[in-house]
């Protein structure tokens, strides 16, 4: 899977999309700033485990996102969810 470098606003407005909302954003300027960005460099698992990704970020927010409904929506109507 190729690397993607996306700004944390992109992100936070596919989750809106895929939770059916809209935030408002607020951002404090004065706080202190990190890094420019992150990336995941996958090389050593890749060579350790030959192991990539194989599922998009929006594709595995989508599914993680459905799978945290049905588990928020079984647990209020008394159903047995997965506990940790």
């Amino acid at each position: 899977m190729p690397v993607s470098y996306t700004h944390l606003d992109v992100y936070k407005r596919q989750v809106e999309e895929i939770a059916g909302v809209k935030l408002r954003h607020t951002y404090d300027l004065d706080a202190p700033k990190g890094v420019a960005g992150r990336n995941s460099d996958n090389t050593f698992i890749k060579s350790v485990l030959d192991w990539e990704p194989h599922t998009a970020l929006r594709s595995g927010m989508q599914k993680t996102y459905t799978w945290i409904a049905q588990q928020y929506a079984d647990r209020k109507a008394g159903k047995r969810v997965v506990r940790d």
